[in-house]
């Protein structure tokens, strides 16, 4: 996260933001191996909020679908009757990055 804070009259702040999220992506297959994706979400924005103010910013979303399969081997494999001898399950995930900033200007003594 980046902000740069400029101050203005009234007590006022504008505030230059810069929110990013990084995250494990996909394996990618090279001649020499493998390497890690990484996907980036980024939000850039500029507010202006009074000092002692309290902004929220959202937006990065991410969701995440997983399907498992747990079985007794050999037996979960039997087409219709497999079933009593397996379990699928299905897992979804989603998530939002909220972020709160609250810009104080203090007084120089």
């Amino acid at each position: 996260m980046e902000v740069t804070p400029t101050v203005l009259q009234q007590g006022r702040v504008r505030l230059k933001l810069r929110i990013s999220e990084n995250t494990p992506g996909q394996v990618l297959k090279q001649e020499n191996g493998e390497a890690l994706a990484i996907d980036k979400q980024e939000i850039e924005t500029l507010v202006e909020v009074r000092s002692g103010e309290t902004l929220a910013l959202g937006g990065i979303f991410s969701q995440k679908n997983k399907t498992a399969r747990d079985s007794v081997p050999l037996l979960g494999d039997i087409p219709v009757l497999g079933r009593l001898f397996r379990r699928d399950g299905k897992d979804n995930e989603r998530r939002e990055l909220v972020v709160f900033i609250t810009p104080r200007i203090l007084a120089v003594r």
